[in-house]
């Protein structure tokens, strides 16, 4: 065959280099596309995994009640926050952790009426309490959660009338209180009704995982000084070396200073920030307690924020 003509071989390479050049141009359009789909689904996985961590209540194997720090999964307001903790409560999905529902899945809330110091709950008739106990159970898991932020009073309704006391028991409902407390295992009513609550943040080992259980003594209403008081409180509180003031507590407008032996500090002469977050927490359940300064060896000592996730029990699955 004869050779192509001079003038077709000297444009060869420029068509070449144009094809080259449209390919490459597509190429690099190709991958801007790409990335630029890849972040918009990545802003909006962003957007879709922001979590909605709320307080909600499990039990473990012993029947003693675990507040937990969990996403709820909801859009983050007040109704849908209610309606959330209450829906997880009855979620078998923790099971594996230790943690049981308190409510049967059953249960459905019929209505929420919220007003500015008080919430009255509508439920169906699917509570599935059998004994005082279990009626105190749920009484203090609502209090627990939802007597806060000007809240004092909890009403509830069973499909649309209002009752005092649930079927088969004789705990009365109107003590869902601030003052009511958790894992109190006591049922008199002379004593809810008498005494205040007091928190101990105490440390208990659930399926290999340490949670952090808030448990309620109770204090008479009169006749006890902040000292004793906080005698009281460090009497219930686990700790592997005993916690012990070395002179009296006061409370000064809210603010209660404690002074505790050094007994407590750790080999390098500190506290562990976990034992310091427990020990706030408890002196805070007082009653007229706003904030607390703890002083080791007249020293006081400064409070640890990265401690707070680990107090808060905070799971996930």
């Amino acid at each position: 065959s004869l050779p192509a003509p001079l003038s077709t071989r000297m444009h060869l390479p420029q068509e070449v280099m144009y094809k080259k050049y449209l390919r490459n141009i597509s190429m690099i359009f190709l991958c801007a596309f790409a990335t630029f789909v890849y972040f918009k689904n990545d802003d909006v996985k962003t957007v879709k995994k922001k979590a909605n961590m709320q307080t909600v209540i499990f039990k473990d194997q012993d029947e003693t009640l675990i507040p937990v720090s969990v996403d709820i999964g909801v859009k983050d307001n007040k109704e849908n926050n209610i309606r959330g903790i209450i829906e997880t409560m009855k979620s078998k999905d923790f099971t594996q952790l230790g943690l049981y529902p308190i409510f049967n899945k059953k249960l459905e809330l019929n209505a929420l009426i919220m007003e500015s110091n008080q919430l009255t709950f509508d439920f169906t008739n699917n509570f599935k309490i059998s004994n005082n106990q279990q009626a105190l159970d749920i009484c203090e898991a609502l209090s627990y959660l939802f007597c806060k932020d000007g809240i004092s009073k909890i009403n509830m309704k069973i499909d649309g009338k209002a009752v005092s006391s649930f079927e088969n028991t004789t705990i009365p409902l109107s003590c869902i209180t601030p003052n009511l407390g958790i894992n109190n295992f006591e049922t008199s009513t002379f004593d809810l009704y008498q005494t205040s609550s007091v928190l101990v943040y105490n440390e208990k080992e659930i399926a290999g995982k340490t949670y952090y259980i808030p448990t309620t003594t109770r204090i008479q209403n009169t006749n006890q000084t902040i000292d004793q008081k906080v005698s009281l409180l460090l009497d219930h509180f686990e700790n592997n070396t005993k916690v012990e003031t070395t002179k009296k507590s006061q409370l000064n407008d809210g603010l209660l200073s404690i002074y505790l032996s050094s007994r407590i500090l750790d080999n390098s002469e500190n506290i562990s920030p976990t034992l310091y977050s427990r020990l706030e927490k408890s002196f805070l359940s007082l009653p007229d307690v706003s904030s607390v300064h703890i002083y080791i060896n007249n020293e006081l000592i400064q409070e640890d924020q990265n401690v707070s996730t680990s107090i808060d029990n905070i799971v996930q699955i």
